[in-house]
């Protein structure tokens, strides 16, 4: 067993806070990953609040980055000493982990979100596995499927490659597949909108709209590649159509509000495309004779239909060469509850918790 403090839900609703856990040695393709540097997600939040009390206590964290420390005896591909990035697990072997888009996998529910089991804090059983690492803590159990080498990259700018700016690059570059001179707007500009942004400029996309409430963010968004920035709101769908000469090419809501989606359609131009990244609306009214005459069409999109192995080195490259500046995003924090704070207040774009420092 290895011993580590974790910060963990006790209390349905409760703030994660800290607590001595006991974690087991990896065995068959686990890995033991100590963690440098956490992002604190969103969905963190929302989990947090929502998760069966059965379940609990739990420890979340889903965007780690740290050094490997131990192998289990059919992990491969991975070394002690390793500097790693953590994202989703998945099996390898289904339809969809085959046709590389692992974030379907038909064992995701198991894998991700039923735990890890032997995780304990003294009697206490704890739900570990989240996200295949629960990584708010100083160790997190992981696989090989979901333990990433990423080089020299700083760990508190590897830490969100692993889901945010996975998500927001890889809906622009790869569910889209954005085409050079072609047209983006991006409805939110959270962590995964600002990285669709710098997706859809790393795509070469010609016009980069970036839609938010917020003036700071919209102003943030022009200087990571956004061409245009327009204030949320009723007007939004027809200043987008205006500022990209008929409507984008491809459309990006990180919102899930049933209103902004509504807008999202609207921004379309002829054979657009929606793609809905967002957690929250469990629904939304759409204007569906309009996404029928227009040929439009609206997708859900998991983790950028990438396939990490290949696709976080590949961000780790872009990153390493200038071309995707994801610490413009990121504020570094020491203290849990100051990271925890900021994201819960949207003070920052991506806090990311410094387990070690």
């Amino acid at each position: 067993m290895n011993r580590t403090v974790a910060h963990v839900v006790a209390e349905q609703g409760a703030a994660p806070s800290p607590l001595d856990v006991d974690i087991p040695d990896p065995t068959g393709h686990q890995v033991l990953v100590r963690i440098a540097a956490v992002g604190v997600c969103h969905t963190d939040l929302t989990l947090a609040a929502q998760w069966p009390e059965q379940g609990l206590p739990v420890i979340l964290g889903h965007e780690g980055a740290g050094v490997v420390e131990a192998l289990g005896p059919d992990a491969t591909g991975l070394a002690v000493g390793d500097r790693v990035c953590l994202t989703f697990d998945s099996c390898g072997t289904c339809e969809f982990c085959a046709g590389g888009t692992p974030g379907y996998c038909e064992q995701a529910i198991v894998r991700n979100y039923l735990g890890t089991p032997g995780i304990r804090a003294g009697e206490t059983p704890v739900t570990g596995g989240f996200f295949g690492q629960s990584s708010f803590a100083g160790l997190a159990l992981a696989t090989d499927r979901n333990v990433i080498p990423i080089g020299d990259l700083p760990f508190d700018v590897a830490a969100p490659l692993g889901c945010s700016v996975q998500t927001g690059v890889g809906t622009v570059t790869r569910a889209l597949a954005v085409q050079p001179g072609q047209s983006v707007v991006v409805f939110g500009t959270g962590a995964v909108g600002l990285a669709a942004v710098m997706g859809a400029k790393l795509a070469g996309a010609e016009t980069v709209v970036a839609v938010d409430p917020r003036a700071d963010r919209r102003e943030l968004a022009l200087s990571l590649g956004a061409t245009h920035a327009v204030e949320a709101g009723s007007q939004a769908a027809q200043q987008v159509i205006e500022a990209t000469g008929g409507g984008a090419h491809a459309a990006v809501d990180t919102t899930a509000r049933p209103d902004v989606l509504t807008q999202a359609v609207l921004a379309l131009r002829p054979r657009g495309a929606l793609a809905v990244v967002g957690l929250g609306a469990a629904a939304a009214e759409l204007p569906v004779m309009l996404i029928m005459t227009r040929g439009l069409r609206v997708v859900g999109v998991i983790e950028g239909d990438s396939e990490p192995s290949e696709f976080l080195p590949e961000l780790a490259r872009a990153v390493r060469e200038g071309r995707l500046p994801v610490d413009r995003i990121v504020a570094s924090f020491t203290d849990f509850d100051e990271a925890w704070a900021a994201a819960k207040e949207g003070a920052v774009v991506k806090p990311v918790w410094l387990p070690g420092a």
